[in-house]
């Protein structure tokens, strides 16, 4: 699993069958203390996840579990929200790092 920041929404007025009604988010992976790490990519959401929040993802085949139908064309999957980290004893809610929400 990797940590993200939600940074946009993708809207996709044609898309593959498997993927109608599901929600396609922009983005951006981040190392553990919220550096921007890469380049920003879209995840399917089945989670509700919006900009600014602190998300953990999937890559690869484990991307589609997060569908109905697991033979749909994803490559990343949203599958949580980050409530807090704990880096080397620091607890840190991800909008006290001053990466969160405006």
């Amino acid at each position: 699993m990797h940590l993200a920041r939600v940074v946009g929404r993708v809207v996709a007025t044609v898309k593959q069958d498997t993927l109608s009604a599901v929600t396609l988010q922009w983005i951006q992976p981040v190392t553990a203390s919220g550096v921007a790490s890469g380049k920003p990519l879209v995840a399917v959401d089945c989670i509700g996840s919006g900009p600014g929040e602190l998300v953990f993802y999937v890559t690869s085949r484990e991307a589609t579990l997060t569908l109905r139908n697991s033979f749909a064309a994803a490559d990343a999957g949203i599958v949580g929200k980050v409530d807090w980290t704990n880096i080397m004893g620091v607890r840190t809610r991800p909008e006290e790092s001053g990466n969160g929400p405006a």
